[in-house]
């Protein structure tokens, strides 16, 4: 009985070829590696920041907001990074903002900063909400948790590593968590929400425990509010000024929904310049490849003037050229994808801190189709290169190649 050899096939002989020149071989691939790393990477953060941006406009449906003076800028940190901060107003400003013409709805908040000490589960911010009054907290609450928070009851955010039933401590008091509430990418994820009388009471404990605080009984810490139909941002702000004076006042005035759009728009302005460097790099790296390719074939023309004598076709040529690109294309977009969710997907959060803007890690299936779409866009590279070189080499005739001349 005599042993078969083995079959050596069109996939051996591309593969031997491929490891016959490491290093051209090598090039090639980190080339395509670098596009598919900065796609997916880059599609991934992109998508994060801009669905951010998203949940930041839909959660923070006030068009203005109402501060203590001294703390406009102070805003955005509290809004997307959640830093704590204790801030107190008088309540009755409630009443007086109500009352400006233009004004819809308002609805107090109070923050109260816990402590980093025995005494606090951990660092958080506490917001305390108006559940009568509010439209902040409460419709986003709602798609999660149907029921009514009582007393000593609380709600936490994305970012609370805290389970649903299990309790957690402020100043010393024991609250059980009534819901865990989805990510957003902003403060919010870090906060934690109560009704505005158990936050005022927990302000108090704050203060029992040494807090360099001050409330009154009725303070509040910011008021949003809404304008009525037909009027602009601008006019209210200068009917509040007009009604209760430019500064002095204590209270400062920010348009939370300019401050929103801005930084949508700012996001829109970073996800074009992405979108027309990524075509740019694309078109780079095909224009590459290409004359790598070519460069290549022309350094092959005897070999394939060989195999157009032993009975290759044209298209069998052409196709080993393709399977080969093919194969360096295919290398390239799983190394790129594989290390750019090595780096972006446990960092997420960091990434999203580092940007300073509001930003949500994509769903499972969000990531499985950035990553078919970048993978694809990748891979397609290496084909669409050498597409051009692979119908030259088809096409040369046989016996002037292997005569050692071009033809």
């Amino acid at each position: 009985m005599t042993e078969m050899e083995p079959r050596f096939g069109t996939f051996d002989f591309v593969f031997c070829n491929l490891k016959r020149r490491p290093f051209r071989t090598a090039c090639l691939v980190i080339l395509v590696a670098a596009l598919s790393f900065m796609s997916f990477g880059g599609s991934l953060i992109a998508y994060g920041l801009m669905k951010g941006a998203e949940n930041m406009s839909k959660r923070l449906g006030a068009d203005m907001m109402v501060v203590p003076s001294g703390y406009e800028n102070a805003v955005s940190g509290i809004l997307l990074r959640s830093e704590p901060s204790t801030l107190s107003i008088d309540e009755g400003w409630t009443e007086k903002i109500a009352s400006v013409e233009g004004v819809s709805i308002v609805s107090p908040q109070l923050l109260v900063a816990s402590l980093n000490a025995d005494c606090c589960s951990s660092p958080v911010q506490i917001v305390g909400y108006d559940p009568e009054t509010d439209f902040i907290v409460g419709p986003w609450v709602r798609t999660f948790f149907l029921g009514a928070v009582s007393a000593g009851e609380i709600i936490v955010g994305n970012a609370i590593d805290a389970k649903v039933g299990s309790p957690l401590k402020f100043f010393d008091r024991e609250y059980r968590v009534a819901a865990r509430l989805e990510r957003t990418g902003m403060g919010f994820d870090a906060c934690v929400f109560m009704d505005l009388d158990t936050a005022r009471r927990a302000a108090r404990d704050l203060i029992s425990k040494g807090g360099k605080v001050s409330f009154s009984a009725g303070a509040v810490s910011s008021i949003f509010l809404r304008i009525s139909d037909g009027y602009t941002i601008d006019q209210v702000m200068r009917n509040i000024h007009g009604q209760y004076g430019y500064g002095g006042n204590g209270i400062a005035i920010v348009p939370t929904r300019l401050f929103v759009r801005n930084i949508a728009a700012g996001l829109n302005r970073l996800f074009s310049f992405f979108v027309a460097l990524e075509a740019v790099i694309w078109i780079l790296v095909v224009l590459v490849l290409g004359i790598v390719f070519s460069v290549t074939i022309n350094e092959r023309s005897r070999e394939f003037g060989i195999f157009r004598s032993l009975g290759a076709t044209r298209g069998q040529i052409a196709w080993l050229v393709l399977f080969e690109s093919g194969i360096v294309g295919l290398y390239g977009g799983v190394l790129g994808t594989f290390f750019s969710g090595l780096l972006v997907l446990p960092f997420r959060i960091y990434i999203g801190r580092i940007l300073n803007m509001p930003y949500v890690q994509a769903s499972v299936g969000t990531i499985t189709l950035i990553f078919a779409a970048s993978f694809l866009l990748s891979f397609s590279v290496g084909p669409l290169a050498a597409l051009a070189s692979s119908i030259r080499a088809g096409n040369r005739d046989v016996y002037a190649v292997i005569r050692g001349g071009e033809a």
